[in-house]
């Protein structure tokens, strides 16, 4: 979970310190107080951009700490490669500190546990640490390929539909090799012209054999340059270089016994003994040394090494082929034009390379298809049931699986029994929404008011947060377009999310902030003409007063805290009398 924030002339905050716990969190503050610039910090120690305009008039730079704990720590970081032990144990009491610094001058710095890091890399662990849902997130369930995505994502099926669009894209390759033996001389300067163009692309970026690797070590060497750089200079110190060296403490032993040998036969072969290691320490020494004047901690070097790697990542997966592959598949595509060229493959042989590939295509879209059959009612059943606590009793969501009809002109390959192939798999999936039990379901989008979808929204967070391993969700007013008692209701369930996890959620409803079990406000204040803002955690009787500036605004009457200190007792778990 994130425990400690840390921020530093960003903006109008100046120097700003908050202590999260474990469960409900809850961030008020007037509106221009500073609640957006917490976010862009945030923002920062997960990998977002970093802009120069950031940094406070008057400082060079600007600064954000964070310190995330617990056993989500190392989860985070082997999920993404990273074999560097995070500090404390591996297990609940794993820490690990990020910093981003971002300067007036342009240029930026990211450190994971004072290890330079890409921003890049940085996103990559951030998103396994902590999910985040901004203001007007709940419009995007109006988009055609959500409902895709978050079902994927429900059900674990990422690889298979990976697999499902590779399968797809083979298939495509093979298919226009055939169309252009069969257009003829037409259809083959066509198809020349585009392996033409892959070819001369394969050449520019000139994958080699072993690079992807290659940079995958340089990258880890680049990452812990200065904890391998000192590993590796105490190593020829202790064997070499430092006061009792083991190689001389190994010579003057050896001398010593050799001396005595005459004495004692069994001391003389000791003595040998320590002659013949000698040379292996004086090589281990040697090598120790000059790998410690070789490393050098180089952010402008990784940057370029994970800029490489991304592009043979992207590389690879606009080719079909893993990234060590590019080697092999660009011989391929080079053989592919070289026979266009000699004339052309066979007919007959590229009709059955075309349908064996539409077989491979046709069996990775029918096993992501079973995946979402199994996981769609269950992902529905779970929606349907958060809405029912958000008072939308009589809701309900489904998640339809349409097959995908073929359209005029599809290949005949494309289409079985009716449904047709696609990169996204034999079928389109889509949000189906009824408001009550009375009515059928019918598309979210025509349906939905802008209240229901934030409820919605939550609902299906709350469904998916749930299957998820990310220790920490952070909500930033996400509660737009409702109020009263659904707030409450909002409230509650947000309450329910942090059973077992983390809930920050910067909010302006009263009823929402009553139910959290830590509750932070920020304010500004200007200090010799210039804007300042603080973040203070609040103590009980503080927090009745600011929920009650919530509910009065300027003017807080008797009326107003008698009624906040209600929504309170009842964020607490009491019960209207």
């Amino acid at each position: 979970m994130l425990a400690d924030l840390r921020i530093r002339s960003l903006a109008v905050i100046e120097d700003l310190e908050i202590t999260f716990e474990p469960g409900f969190n809850v961030v008020t503050g007037e509106t221009g107080a500073g609640k957006t610039m917490l976010m862009r910090a945030l923002a920062l120690v997960l990998g977002g951009r970093g802009d120069a305009d950031l940094v406070r008039d008057g400082e060079t730079e600007a600064e954000v700490e964070a310190l995330f704990v617990g056993a989500g720590v190392p989860v985070a970081l082997a999920a993404v490669g990273d074999a560097e032990p995070a500090r404390g144990d591996r297990g609940a009491a794993a820490e690990m500190a990020v910093r981003r610094v971002v300067s007036g001058r342009g240029r930026h710095r990211a450190l994971v546990d004072d290890r330079l890091v890409t921003t890049a890399r940085l996103a990559e662990i951030g998103e396994r640490l902590v999910q985040v849902y901004g203001q007007h997130e709940h419009q995007t369930l109006l988009r055609a390929e959500t409902a895709r995505l978050h079902l994927d994502a429900f059900g674990k099926l990422e690889e298979l539909a990976s697999a499902a669009a590779a399968r797809y894209r083979e298939l495509g390759e093979w298919e226009a090799r055939l169309a252009a033996s069969r257009a003829g001389a037409d259809g083959v300067a066509a198809r020349r012209e585009l392996l033409t163009f892959q070819v001369q692309e394969l050449a520019r970026v000139a994958p080699a054999e072993g690079e992807y690797d290659a940079l995958g070590r340089e990258r880890e060497v680049l990452r812990h340059a200065e904890r391998l750089r000192s590993a590796a200079a105490d190593a020829e110190a202790v064997l070499y270089a430092g006061d009792d060296a083991v190689l001389d403490v190994v010579t003057r032993t050896a001398g010593r016994l050799r001396d005595l040998g005459e004495l004692d036969p069994e001391l003389g072969a000791v003595a040998r003994l320590l002659d013949e290691i000698r040379p292996a320490l004086e090589d281990a020494a040697l090598r120790s040394g000059a790998r410690a004047r070789a490393i050098v901690a180089d952010p402008e070097r990784l940057e370029h090494v994970e800029e490489r790697v991304a592009l043979l990542q992207r590389l690879g997966r606009k080719y079909g082929c893993a990234p060590e592959q590019l080697v092999g598949r660009r011989r391929d595509i080079e053989q592919a034009l070289a026979e266009l060229t000699g004339g052309g493959a066979d007919p007959a042989e590229l009709e059955a390379k075309v349908t064996a590939a539409s077989d491979a295509a046709w069996a990775a879209a029918e096993a992501l298809s079973r995946g979402r059959a199994a996981a769609a009612p269950e992902l529905s059943a779970r929606i349907t049931a958060g809405l029912r606590e958000l008072a939308l009793s009589g809701a309900r969501i489904e998640v339809a699986l349409e097959p995908t009809p073929p359209a005029g002109g599809t290949p005949a390959h494309h289409v079985r029994s009716g449904r047709a192939l696609s990169a996204t798999g034999i079928e389109r999936i889509a949000w189906l929404f009824a408001a009550n039990s009375a009515e059928s379901p019918r598309p979210l989008a025509k349906v939905a008011s802008g209240g229901e979808l934030s409820r919605i929204m939550l609902a299906m967070k709350a469904a998916t947060a749930m299957t998820g391993d990310v220790p920490t969700l952070l909500f930033d007013e996400v509660d737009a377009g409702i109020g009263g008692a659904v707030a409450e209701t909002v409230g509650r369930k947000l309450a329910d999310l942090a059973r077992g996890r983390q809930v920050i959620c910067i909010t302006h409803l009263p009823q929402i902030a009553a139910c959290a079990d830590h509750h932070f406000v920020v304010r500004k204040r200007a200090v010799k003409g210039r804007t300042r803002s603080s973040a203070e955690r609040l103590s009980d009787a503080e927090r009745v007063e600011e929920i009650a500036r919530m509910l009065a605004g300027v003017t807080v009457t008797k009326e107003a805290r008698r009624h906040a200190a209600e929504l309170r007792r009842l964020g607490r778990g009491g019960r209207r009398d």
